[in-house]
């Protein structure tokens, strides 16, 4: 496996700073609402709006080019992905070289691949009640949203850099 190259230059990161509220982005596309687990997204943030509704601001970006998206999401400290994956996919890789915490694929088979023992993402289930649950310790841990979003951004740094992968890719090549 080849891991999807970024380029971490391109993509300022910003310490997550939580000054009054933590702040949830959420991006929908509707041509893959169910496929992305959107459905199950919206449900956990009405219960943690409902919950938190001094404490987190909610940002849904729906159906919009993507700068107006990256705009969006560029000052929420959570990103909603998704949840029907077992790795992150493009988005996913920029918000957390951004230093984002990112609700995607993080299942026990990414982190063995890569020999994890903290985590760099949230490992987003078909479980509202679970994705509550996440959400409920991250907004009720603010340490812990600062302490992710700089492992995101070291791991991307370290397997995703855009330099290595290409070579990667080089060496692969070839061996064919």
């Amino acid at each position: 496996m080849i891991p999807n190259p970024i380029n971490v230059r391109k993509l300022a990161f910003q310490p997550l700073i939580i000054i009054d509220k933590i702040i949830i982005f959420h991006g929908i596309n509707r041509a893959n609402y169910l496929k992305k687990g959107n459905d199950l997204f919206e449900k956990a943030l009405v219960q943690i709006q409902e919950k938190y509704p001094d404490k987190v601001k909610i940002i849904i970006a729906e159906n919009v080019p993507y700068a107006n998206y990256i705009n969006s999401y560029n000052a929420a400290h959570i990103v909603l992905d998704q949840v029907y994956s077992y790795d992150q996919g493009y988005n996913a890789l920029e918000a957390m070289a951004k230093g984002k915490v990112v609700f995607t694929g993080a299942d026990p088979e990414f982190v063995k691949h890569y020999n994890l023992t903290e985590k760099v993402a949230i490992n987003a289930l078909p479980d509202v009640d679970y994705l509550v649950n996440e959400l409920s310790f991250l907004i009720e841990n603010h340490d812990e949203i600062i302490a992710i979003g700089k492992r995101a951004k070291a791991f991307i740094e370290k397997e995703h850099n855009y330099l290595k992968i290409a070579d990667h890719y080089l060496e692969v090549w070839k061996k064919n």
